[in-house]
């Protein structure tokens, strides 16, 4: 004679509410922990964005700065320079994205003011021994 089988008794899975104050105390914990990690990762990556953004505009500011040089030499100064003739002439170095945030201004025998924005920062130059300066507001007025 065989025995009749036993049901195989179910394995109890991890209870998603917890059965003590203690595990619940436990849980919350672990959740304001995820939460506060979460946040700082956040908010680093953010800044780093936009130190990333902030750079590459003056990045590109520094590119520009031999060919904006080229025209000084050949023109007798910076009178006429335009965006057009830089890329046209010159053929100017710039990122796709940059070319159309690029800004001519204020271009005189002696001196200009060149701009390039990318994305909340402005890098730009006002003229041709003058620091490369970034903001988020417009350089060249």
């Amino acid at each position: 004679m065989t025995a009749i089988p036993h049901p195989i008794e179910t394995t109890r899975g991890w209870r998603l509410t917890p059965t003590s104050p203690l595990a619940a105390a436990e849980m919350a914990g672990i959740v304001i922990l995820a939460l506060i990690v979460a946040g700082i990762a956040v908010g680093h990556a953010r800044a780093a964005m936009q130190t990333a953004r902030q750079d590459a505009a003056a990045a590109e500011i520094r590119i520009l700065d031999p060919t904006v040089a080229a025209y000084g030499l050949d023109h007798a100064g910076f009178a006429g320079m335009t965006r057009a003739v830089l890329q046209k002439e010159y053929g100017a170095p710039l990122d796709s994205m940059m070319t159309s945030t690029l800004e001519v201004t204020a271009t005189s025998a002696s001196s200009y003011c060149i701009q390039i924005r990318d994305g909340a920062w402005y890098a730009g130059q006002r003229g041709p021994s003058a620091p490369i300066e970034t903001s988020q507001s417009s350089i060249c007025h």
